[in-house]
């Protein structure tokens, strides 16, 4: 659907919508005007991803003799630069690395020692790694606060819930795809229904910003009348959860609603058992859930060739996974982990960070990889970098941010100041 199609069809039905008011309907800023806003989409990767399957230190004999089953060798691994290699279920991700459109960090995460994914993920969620995030909100939604718009689809979660680096955002949505966001109904009965329900929450200030604004999102939506996506030829996406998400994230792109920032989750990374095929690590859970995640990285990327220069895809775990394979073919609970960056702007083709060694002397807690690179340093570079944040620092309570790593080159626009944050 082209956006002038759209416009003109949102605008007529809402004008004789009774009850509706046009001024709450924002849609993308006129490309006459301004350009239209930078996107930033988290991919948390829920459970506690195996880093060390990943983006394997297959050189490494202190990896090998730790995992004697599960180890990936020089003839396995998809090899980056003769020290570290992706899993070989990663082929879509190390296109995109060698298109110097991926750029990789090892031994990333949160200085906090916890080994709990609930704890784990609230602490990356919050931007806050400890029980005084709660205090603050999202990092997400901090970001958002300072980049002021009336777009209802500035801040979006795909999925059933609105996703904790969104909370404290008062314009947060949650919706599982764009075609399936709609009140149930038809011809004069959902008419009245949106009648009754715009004059019920207006009536109640506590639920009136939440209520109409959903209602808001909803005559959007339904007035694109936006149906199945369908992406270019030649592009296909996974048929499962993941790629589903991404796709409805490519169709709001698409249509130029205003989106700033989205979060996707993907589940399935508790790998205690059977994390390989017996006998065989490059198949199994593990490598369906690596191919899954490059199938659909891939097909995004593809699938948006044209807006690429406004798009910044930031995937991460709560911890990374135990170096040594336990008895049952699986890793417990670790510490240090890889994140990615999905841009055009990324400066070199290598893996950034550094790499601390997998000597019992250079383990944490002499049992897992450790951190060298602050999650919120790779944050803090992309907010400053490609989304024009001034002081990221500011972002994140109790972070000093040592610099970018030189991961992205920064876009050549004015940066925003943080003056007057408010945090809470």
């Amino acid at each position: 659907m082209q956006r002038r199609s759209f416009l003109k069809g949102c605008c007529a039905a809402i004008a004789a919508m009774s009850g509706a008011r046009l001024g709450n309907l924002v849609f993308a800023q006129s490309p006459s005007t301004s350009s239209p806003p930078n996107i930033i989409i988290n991919l948390f990767l829920r459970g506690g991803m195996d880093s060390l399957s990943f983006l394997v230190p297959w050189d490494d004999t202190d990896y090998h003799t730790a995992r004697p089953r599960l180890g990936l060798g020089s003839a396995q691994v998809l090899d980056l630069d003769g020290r570290f290699g992706l899993h070989p279920s990663a082929t879509q991700l190390k296109e995109l690395y060698d298109s110097k459109n991926l750029g990789l960090v090892c031994a990333t995460g949160s200085p906090h020692p916890t080994r709990s994914h609930f704890e784990a993920q609230d602490y990356l969620d919050h931007g806050v790694p400890g029980d005084a995030g709660y205090s603050y909100g999202g990092w997400l939604a901090r970001y958002l606060a300072r980049r002021p718009t009336e777009a209802v689809f500035s801040g979006i979660s795909v999925g059933s819930a609105v996703a904790v680096s969104l909370s404290g955002f008062p314009n947060a949505l949650s919706l599982t795809s764009a075609n399936g966001f709609s009140l149930s109904g038809s011809g004069s009965h959902l008419d009245d229904l949106r009648r009754s329900l715009r004059a019920m929450w207006a009536a109640d200030p506590q639920l009136a910003t939440v209520g109409l604004r959903t209602l808001d999102a909803v005559d959007i939506i339904d007035h694109a009348s936006p149906g199945d996506y369908a992406p270019p030829q030649g592009i296909t996406y996974p048929s499962n959860s993941l790629g589903d998400a991404f796709k409805s994230i490519a169709q709001m792109i698409r249509l130029d609603l205003g989106l700033q920032g989205a979060t996707v989750d993907l589940g399935g990374w508790d790998t205690h058992e059977s994390q390989a095929s017996s006998g065989n690590p490059t198949t199994g859970q593990y490598a369906d859930q690596i191919a899954s995640l490059s199938a659909t990285l891939g097909a995004f990327w593809n699938d948006l060739s044209a807006y690429r220069s406004r798009i910044t895809v930031v995937v991460m775990s709560e911890f990374g996974r135990r170096l040594r394979e336990n008895d049952n073919r699986g890793t417990d609970h670790g510490h240090g982990s890889t994140m990615m960056v999905l841009s055009d702007a990324i400066t070199e083709k290598k893996v950034y960070g550094t790499w601390p060694g997998l000597a019992t002397d250079q383990l944490f807690e002499s049992v897992d990889l450790a951190v060298t690179t602050d999650y919120r340093t790779i944050l803090a570079e992309i907010l400053q970098a490609r989304l024009g944040i001034n002081n990221p620092a500011e972002l994140f309570p109790g972070f000093s941010y040592p610099g970018p790593l030189g991961m992205l080159t920064p876009i050549p626009a004015p940066t925003i100041p943080m003056t007057g944050i408010v945090l809470n």
